[in-house]
């Protein structure tokens, strides 16, 4: 049999699930094995894929089936499901899908190395567990990557009614302030400019410690770390957001005025029944807070549609609360009734058709604040990590300002500049637009 050579690696959900292919890409290298970037070449193909909800699971089983493909009519030979819906539900996919050969949870991206020795059990997965690394865990990022995540917890130790992350990932597990530093000092080294923090919660990173780890104290020591230039924290749980947080970010250098505070409903008994833990009052505060202590934050959330028992009344104060609100960055999605957490089979759902009307109309009133909140950038300078060549032939390169989070906030355009892959230059922002802007760079 012909040795292994190639791996294509497809990730799909969220950036923690990122992570962990980096790491089984850095595993599959010490191995002798080329990363390629197209399926076809890949003698072996792993899918990371995402069971947090329904429309994921789908996503990942189509992307499945359709690596399949490669096994039957291409290169291909050993195709891995990987990620989160491998966690959940392994058994049911190597029993639905004879075109897995493996399936490795979330517990153990590590044992990939066993895959592709051929020496690991078809199913390496079930019940809940999550992989965390150490400074010395091998990880591959993209040598000149100016942005990358850093995991600094994994798991989740609340119980929103709505959420199967603790089924899946286990309960919140911090790493050590050392371990992440040295984390952070290697992808310097590999000439990250950005850091992304990550966690399923990452305000509650280490309370579960006993070394008296906080998430300021773990800012001050990455704030250290030469060569980064930008840090930013996404996926903070509201009530976790302090005023000493909130003056970390404000004080502290490198740690770019951004907040991600996911709040998924603004009415009270909505709220209640999500087991959010506070009301609608806590959200006022936090909004004032964060812009009174930190001037000019950029602030993004996330918010939940069609949760059982949502009405009419509740939905519109959601939409007063966004317009109230304006946040510069907003995610909107629909209810998926996941089975084994407490909102799944109430006997309260909300019709698919009603959901999907709520979801457009959020959408459309946060495209208005966000092409409003842009305008506002007209004529200001900011500054721009370029990411590379734009693919746009009206413009010659891509990046993001520090209040674009990489993937989900849109990009900055520049029209013209000298500059390289990885540097922050200064530039003037001349058009927006709902999502993206176009600036010149100053001389």
């Amino acid at each position: 049999m012909k040795p292994l050579r190639t791996i294509h690696f497809l990730s799909l959900g969220c950036a923690k699930n990122r992570v962990d292919s980096e790491v089984m890409a850095a595993f599959a290298r010490a191995r002798g094995l080329k990363l390629v970037a197209e399926p076809e070449d890949a003698d072996v193909i792993v899918v990371s894929t995402c069971g947090f909800i329904e429309s994921a699971r789908e996503e990942s089983v189509d992307a499945i089936l359709d690596m399949g493909r490669h096994k039957a009519e291409g290169r291909c030979r050993v195709l891995v499901a990987a990620g989160c819906l491998a966690q959940r539900s392994g058994a049911e996919l190597v029993a639905q899908m004879p075109e897995i050969d493996f399936a490795l949870g979330t517990s153990h991206p590590d044992r990939i190395g066993r895959v592709l020795d051929g020496a690991a059990a078809r199913l390496d997965a079930g019940g809940s567990g999550h992989f965390l690394q150490t400074g010395r865990t091998p990880r591959f990022v993209e040598r000149g990557a100016p942005s990358a995540y850093l995991k600094i917890a994994d798991g989740c130790s609340r119980r929103c009614a709505f959420c199967a992350i603790p089924a899946i990932r286990g309960q919140a597990e911090s790493r050590s302030i050392r371990s992440v530093v040295t984390e952070a000092r290697r992808l310097a080294r590999a000439g990250v400019r950005e850091l992304v923090l990550v966690a399923q919660d990452t305000s509650s990173y280490g309370k579960d410690r006993r070394d008296g780890a906080t998430l300021v104290s773990l800012l001050e020591a990455l704030d250290g770390v030469p060569d980064i230039a930008w840090i930013r924290l996404l996926y903070l749980y509201p009530t976790a957001v302090t005023d000493r947080l909130l003056r970390a970010v404000r004080d502290l250098p490198r740690v770019v005025p951004y907040l991600d505070v996911p709040i998924q409903h603004a009415s009270g008994p909505m709220l209640r029944r999500m087991r959010r833990g506070h009301g609608p009052d806590l959200l006022r505060r936090l909004v004032e807070r964060a812009r009174d202590i930190i001037p000019g934050v950029v602030l993004r959330t996330t918010v939940l549609v069609g949760h059982p028992g949502e009405t009419e009344r509740d939905f519109e104060e959601l939409l007063a609360f966004i317009e109230e609100a304006r946040f510069d960055r907003l995610g909107a999605f629909r209810y998926s009734d996941e089975e084994g957490t407490p909102s799944f089979g109430t006997g309260l759902a909300v019709a698919r058709a009603v959901a999907y009307r709520r979801l457009r109309k959020v959408l459309a009133l946060q495209r208005r604040i966000s092409a409003a909140n842009n305008r506002a950038l007209r004529g200001k300078a900011v500054g721009v990590l370029v990411e590379g060549r734009a693919d746009d032939a009206g413009y010659v390169l891509v990046g993001r300002h520090a209040g674009q989070a990489p993937e989900v906030d849109g990009v900055t355009y520049l029209t013209s500049s000298g500059a390289r892959r990885g540097d922050i230059v200064r530039a003037r922002v001349v058009r927006t637009g709902d999502h993206d802007i176009v600036a010149d760079c100053e001389a």
